[in-house]
């Protein structure tokens, strides 16, 4: 960094850490979620008092909000404009130091993980919550946790879309002096894709990266919403009925058209009463789940939400379209966890639906989501999609992959399934060149053949 920039930088984080000083001294002892979370974290807390990190910007939101409530005002955009604009300066500042791409990429991983950790300990507290039946006491106890893992988990994503808006635009810089004499990369792809967007940055710091999520990048003390790709809806074939049969089967399929004319009839008609069938059990359901919501029946509305996420995977768009009708657009969001965390197979045959339906953008984030699974389990729902003739989106998963986790992970991938090494190389180059470079060099250190390469 020429030392023009680098004193920028310098007073770009000096002036924040003022201003954030200025705010938790105005609050003073007063209770509130600042007040709570310095408790919870006070090592965080210190470090941003002291200026060694810069804070997520949901903690700097919420220290405005705890300021304003004890002088009794009003948080408006005016007031917070300030605040994010200082914030989104030290970011930058932060994110401007070498070696930001690989600290952002660490914790990116590190909170990929955080957030399946919190997907199955939110599942698992339902399952409590309802076996603690008459026992009032307990059930209040799981409740409680409940609202808090269901809290970390939309946290979790968050961050991970704050991470990775942050990584890409640390990747968009022009390359340094000395990445101008490295080979370049095998050819990218005409259409790469677009990177999920956040509506504020996220603050990380090189030295902090081995830290757990916990209470500085995660919990229930971070409100937010999960996050949400933007993709436009591609041409694509339909999916296999059968992993085992490549070719695309079934009545909702357009593949019939080599049946006589008579089958082709039969096809078709039985298809529309699917469809009829399909999108009368998704109204019901939002019908069912928009009445639980009303009455504040949270455990019985995450358990119709993990049935309907195991059913047939060609409900899924209508009921995604059904439950945004009836104004529960959030709970798109939990179904799209919920289908995250169930096996390969089910996984990639939704992302094919989603897709098939013209839900790109809910494909997309799903498949985001599942890139945080094993990498044997990633390689699996990779290789399905492949073979439902959906290539596009199992690029799609492997660059979510090779963009928020390590080299190492994404070869374990091709060791998984060597036929998926050239979707997996694409899908880096995508990403960038020096992923791309990166990942070659793991693939072979796994000892993958040149030719597979």
């Amino acid at each position: 960094m020429e030392r023009g920039a680098s004193t920028r930088a310098e007073d770009a984080a000096g002036e924040f850490t003022h201003y954030f000083r200025g705010l938790a001294a105005a609050l003073g002892a007063s209770p509130g979620w600042y007040a709570v979370f310095a408790r919870r974290d006070p090592e965080a807390a210190r470090d941003y008092f002291e200026g060694a990190d810069v804070p997520p910007w949901d903690v700097v939101r919420a220290l405005v909000h705890d300021v304003a409530a004890v002088r009794g005002g009003h948080v408006g955009e005016g007031v917070l404009a300030p605040a994010r604009r200082l914030h989104a300066a030290a970011v930058a500042a932060y994110d401007a130091a070498p070696g930001s791409e690989r600290t952002l990429r660490a914790r990116l991983d590190l909170m990929l993980r955080e957030r399946q950790y919190a997907t199955l300990r939110e599942r698992d507290l339902n399952d409590a919550l309802h076996r603690a039946g008459y026992d009032r006491d307990r059930a209040e106890r799981t409740a409680g946790e409940l609202a808090w893992a269901r809290d970390d988990r939309e946290r979790a994503a968050v961050r991970c879309a704050e991470l990775q808006a942050r990584l890409d635009a640390v990747l968009a810089r022009p390359a340094a002096p000395e990445d101008r004499f490295r080979a370049p990369a095998a050819p990218r792809a005409p259409a790469p894709e677009p990177a999920p967007q956040a509506p504020a940055p996220t603050p990380a710091r090189g030295r902090k990266e081995g830290r757990r999520g916990g209470a500085r990048y995660g919990g229930a003390r971070f409100a937010g919403a999960p996050e949400a790709g933007a993709e436009e809806p591609r041409s694509v074939a339909a999916p296999s009925a059968d992993a085992a049969h490549p070719g695309p089967r079934g009545a909702r399929f357009a593949g019939a058209a080599e049946a006589p004319e008579e089958e082709r009839e039969a096809h078709g008609a039985a298809g529309a009463r699917q469809a009829r069938d399909h999108r009368s059990a998704a109204w019901a359901t939002a019908a069912r789940m928009a009445e639980l919501r009303r009455t504040g029946r949270s455990g019985e509305a995450y358990v119709l939400m993990s049935q309907a996420a195991a059913g047939p995977a060609e409900r899924i768009p209508e009921l995604a379209a059904a439950l945004e009708q009836a104004g529960l657009a959030a709970d798109v969001a939990t179904l799209l966890w919920e289908l995250a965390a169930l096996p390969p197979h089910h996984l990639a045959t939704v992302a094919g639906a989603l897709a098939i339906a013209g839900r790109a953008e809910d494909c997309r984030t799903l498949l985001h989501q599942a890139a945080a699974r094993p990498a044997a389990e990633v390689a699996r729902a990779a290789a399905v999609l492949c073979e439902a003739r959906l290539r596009d989106r199992a690029v799609t998963l492997l660059a979510a992959l090779v963009r928020a986790r390590t080299p190492e992970t994404a070869a374990a991938v091709a060791a998984e399934r060597p036929d998926l090494t050239g979707p997996l190389l694409e899908a880096a180059g995508l990403v960038s060149a020096s992923r791309h470079r990166d990942v070659v060099a793991a693939l072979r250190r796994a000892g993958l053949s040149e030719r597979e390469i």
